[in-house]
């Protein structure tokens, strides 16, 4: 009895441990948003050593810095004047979490990327702080609050030859700078020889007091510039923008910051296809990967082909960076699955504006743990734009939604001019949120702007594809939310004038033989257009050809492709036999087509034979035990009925309807989910989401409930006998 007592709790414990490994399955292979470690860091630099940059784009391996400040101790910092600083860089080489104020989103920053930050005071254990355009809370055991008076150097603004330089210190305790970038032209109220402070690169003091009084009062009425902020025009134009520079321009751009083993030598043209394509500007993009991978050098670009640092987070980035199998498989996946997709998309978590931004706003936010990553995006930006001649720089207009670090507007962004149009998205509360204006003046006291978001062909909807048009994606904003910082000087809404070059075969046609009579076909074919400004598009579905039936003296066929007064050719090599129909023949071994010829063993095409053991398409041809072409139908598996024959037990290739069983290759969806790691060979297609509810275990549980069933009654057997 006791014995059977045991069973049910047994059985019940096997019926649980059962369960667990689907339930696990299911849960490890639905699709989700990432995880906060995957989105820490995306900086592959972090991996061996912090890395500094110049004004002219140059990188250079600085090591961990120890940057605790002495304690003064608290006495000392009570009886001190000076205001106080906080100290970001207590840690080697590590992150320090924060909170930011005002919407409670969590946010992380390297101290050994930027040490200083403004203090603004200290609540319940934590510190408040302004740094890299964020205001922010943090432990107050993360960091030190200290006197100015008690640190050599803290991080500023300088103007040198018209240009204004961004100052950063790593290190407090030793004098001088880690980094200087340049952040464009200088605005005339600011000159040379003066030292200006500044934690968000808007607004300029000369006295860091008086700086600190107006960040804790929520004013800039104080600054150098109060109704003039300043916006660094490569760190805030939106990434849905287009360079003036074709892929030749760019590789010449890239020649000359690079040596002959980097991996991004001669990727101009992959850059700027990827912008065709995905709609991500390539000069930006060109500025990531520079800073990124070292200028093609580091040992996740040298050794994965990966030029981004794509999943090389903190913990792990050198075992974690995504591999892929080419350079150019790479550039379309970020384009693509990581900005066109996720940082781009509005809907997407890692959405804080569509700029390379600061830690306030924009792609820098989440992409790296550098406070100042998307200036030294923007400083290559200047750099290698002002070596081709200035063309990009301020071409576009640019709006800002909230000016102030402490505002966090939410605004519509909708289909049309008035606000009883469909909201397509909204811009978020990030502060300083950058806008590509595409109309100088607005209507209806709306701006158009160029949208973020991907968006259907009506524009009605956002959509979840990776393609992006310049021309037909656009959406409209509220001006009263926007204050224009850079007047363009090219007008946003004409496209790039491109002309067509030429053509070329990428993919050769499925079929290249022909028998005398046929027509060509181009299934299969794959044809790219070259465009003057080095883009590269399909145009297999739009070329013409030759309709007439093919002869033995054809031995190739020419392609042709017609944009505007342009036509191109391009010329596919085929082979033509001759027919063999002789018409009356008998006995014929190999007749493949005859009228009348009685037992062909290879006949493929009769009109009456019997017995024609491999014939593969007949009128009415009886017990043809392999016939495989009725005439009508293409990949028919299993059809088994060809005109008027019978038992045609594996008639499976029969003439014109193409079947794509799987459409899952077909070169429009790109993303990837962001979390693969894309070892071996990189894939750009996104699988569908596995379906939840799986039916693989419906088995061991019917045979659960048998065995209980069984017991129970085994049980009660037992009881009865022992009564």
């Amino acid at each position: 009895m006791k014995k059977g007592k045991l069973l049910i709790p047994m059985l019940f414990m096997c019926m649980v441990l059962t369960a667990v490994p689907a339930m696990k399955s299911n849960a490890e292979d639905a699709e989700g948003e990432q995880t906060s470690s995957e989105l820490q860091d995306e900086n592959s630099q972090s991996q061996e050593s912090v890395t500094a940059m110049d004004e002219n784009g140059n990188i250079t391996e600085v090591g961990d810095s120890d940057g605790v400040v002495e304690d003064e101790g608290s006495n000392a910092r009570a009886r001190s004047s000076s205001p106080m600083i906080v100290n970001f860089n207590t840690k080697s080489n590590e992150t320090t979490s924060y909170t930011e104020d005002g919407t409670g989103k969590a946010g992380y920053v390297n101290g050994d990327y930027g040490a200083d930050a403004a203090y603004l005071g200290t609540s319940n254990g934590k510190v408040k702080f302004m740094m890299s355009g964020v205001i922010g809370w943090v432990d107050e055991s993360e960091v030190q609050v200290i006197s100015l008076d008690a640190v050599e150097v803290v991080s500023g603004y300088e103007v040198e030859d018209g240009r204004l330089l961004h100052c950063i210190v790593y290190d407090m305790t030793t004098p001088g700078y880690r980094s200087r970038l340049d952040n464009g032209e200088a605005p005339s109220y600011l000159t040379s020889g003066q030292k200006y402070y500044s934690y968000d690169g808007h607004y300029f003091y000369t006295d860091y007091e008086t700086m600190i009084s107006d960040y804790q009062n929520n004013t800039r009425s104080h600054s150098v510039n109060p109704d003039q902020p300043y916006y660094n025009y490569y760190q805030y134009l939106p990434l849905r923008s287009q360079t003036l520079y074709s892929g030749d321009s760019l590789n010449t751009m890239i020649a000359a910051k690079v040596s002959g083993s980097s991996k991004m030598s001669g990727t101009g043209s992959d850059f700027v296809n990827a912008q065709e394509a995905y709609g991500v500007n390539a000069l930006l993009m060109v500025s990531i990967a520079g800073n990124e991978s070292a200028w093609g050098t580091s040992s996740i670009a040298s050794g994965k082909n990966n030029l981004f640092g794509l999943n090389a987070v903190d913990a792990s980035p050198g075992e974690s960076a995504d591999t892929f199998s080419s350079v150019q498989a790479c550039i379309e996946d970020f384009a693509c699955g990581w900005m066109s997709q996720s940082y781009l998309d509005p809907s997407s978590s890692t959405y804080s504006g569509g700029f390379l931004g600061n830690k306030g706003s924009g792609l820098n936010v989440k992409y790296a743990s550098d406070p100042y990553w998307g200036e030294k995006a923007a400083n290559i930006a200047y750099n290698l734009d002002q070596a081709a001649g200035s063309q990009d720089c301020g071409s576009y207009t640019i709006g800002i939604k909230d000016t102030l670090a402490s505002s966090h507007n939410t605004v519509n962004v909708r289909q049309e001019s008035n606000t009883s149009s469909t909201v397509l998205y909204q811009t978020g509360t990030s502060a300083n949120y950058a806008v590509l204006i595409l109309d100088s003046n607005s209507t209806n006291g709306f701006y158009r702007i160029q949208s973020d978001a991907v968006l259907n062909a009506d524009r009605t909807s956002v959509a979840s594809a990776g393609e992006y048009s310049f021309d037909s994606m656009y959406a409209y904003i509220s001006a009263d939310y926007v204050t224009v910082v850079n007047t363009g000087t090219v007008s946003a809404e004409d496209p790039v004038t491109k002309t067509l070059q030429s053509i070329y075969i990428a993919a050769a046609p499925s079929k290249t033989e022909y028998s005398e009579g046929e027509t060509f076909d181009p299934s299969g074919i794959s044809v790219r257009a070259v465009w003057s400004d080095g883009t590269e598009t399909d145009v297999s579905g739009e070329i013409t050809y030759s309709q007439e039936a093919l002869t033995t003296a054809d031995t190739e066929v020419q392609l042709q492709y017609t944009s505007g007064e342009v036509t191109v050719s391009a010329v596919q090599s085929i082979t033509v036999k001759a027919a063999a129909d002789d018409g009356s023949g008998t006995d014929d071994s190999a007749d493949t087509s005859d009228g009348n010829g009685t037992d062909d063993s290879a006949d493929t095409s009769d009109g009456s034979g019997t017995n024609d053991s491999a014939d593969t398409s007949d009128g009415s041809g009886t017990n043809d035990s392999s016939d495989t072409s009725d005439g009508s139908e293409t990949n028919d598996s299993v059809d088994t009925s060809n005109g008027t024959g019978t038992n045609d037990s594996a008639d499976v290739n029969s003439g014109s309807v193409t079947e794509a069983p799987s459409e899952a290759n077909d070169g429009t969806d790109t993303k990837k989910a962001e979390t693969a790691s894309q070892e071996g060979q990189n894939s750009n297609v996104r699988q569908a989401a596995p379906r939840t509810g799986d039916t693989s275990s419906v088995g061991i549980w019917i045979a659960l409930a048998a065995a209980a069933v069984i017991i129970i009654i085994a049980t009660v057997v037992i009881k009865k006998r022992k009564k």
